[in-house]
């Protein structure tokens, strides 16, 4: 223990900043997620609609955006939008860049979700005289959310990982605090090591979040 607090003794005075780096790291992947969760359910009610034009769109949003990386994403948001008279802070453009790109997956879970549900439901729910409103709020988005929870964990675990990238534009983040703290104290190898337990902290915390909601949500239907 003696050696192992020697080794780290050099990193002691960055930990309070590891401590603004972890929570903004979670604050950004949150934020990330919720605004990824809206954008995704609009553009997969794009990607099922009845008109021929608005899943054409749909469709070219998510795979747009399934094909470019989102580093490059995040520079064209941060480096290149100032020149067209748009400028964002280094966390909104990650927070911007990250719901994007994140919306695209999003939108195919949630399709899959929608494709889930059987055909006759929607017939049997208009047959009641249900307005689409009505139909969507009752019949099908529940059996969407329950059909999707699990695989929306995943995309969760994915987005604090991704946001790792937001250094790149300046976000002081877990990333950007391994990067400073390891080039002026020259312990790359700890801090590395610390910088991948806080993650793995972060996602873990995450996920139980994700089973003690799930338990909630569905434990009467067991």
């Amino acid at each position: 223990m003696e050696f192992l607090a020697g080794q780290l003794r050099p990193i002691y005075p960055y930990l309070g900043e590891l401590y603004s780096a972890a929570w903004t790291t979670l604050v950004l992947s949150l934020g990330a997620i919720v605004a990824a969760l809206v954008l995704g359910t609009i553009v997969a009610f794009g990607r099922v609609s009845a008109h021929r034009l608005v899943r054409i769109a749909a469709t070219f949003y998510v795979e747009f955006l399934r094909n470019i990386p989102l580093l490059v994403l995040l520079y064209f948001i941060y480096f290149l939008l100032p020149a067209l008279g748009l400028r964002f802070s280094p966390f909104v453009s990650a927070l911007i860049g990250m719901a994007l790109h994140e919306s695209a997956y999003m939108t195919e879970i949630l399709r899959a979700g929608l494709s889930a549900v059987p055909v006759g439901q929607y017939e049997a729910a208009q047959s009641q005289g249900m307005t689409r409103f009505q139909l969507q709020r009752h019949i099908v988005l529940p059996q969407v959310f329950r059909t999707i929870y699990v695989p929306l964990g995943t995309q969760f675990t994915m987005v604090i990982i991704a946001s790792s990238l937001a250094s790149a534009i300046s976000v002081d983040e877990v990333s950007g605090w391994m990067q400073t703290a390891g080039a002026d104290t020259f312990r790359f190898f700890d801090v590395f090591l610390i910088a991948a337990f806080v993650y793995v902290v972060l996602c873990q915390l995450v996920n139980l979040l994700h089973t003690v909601v799930g338990r909630l949500l569905f434990r009467a239907k067991g």
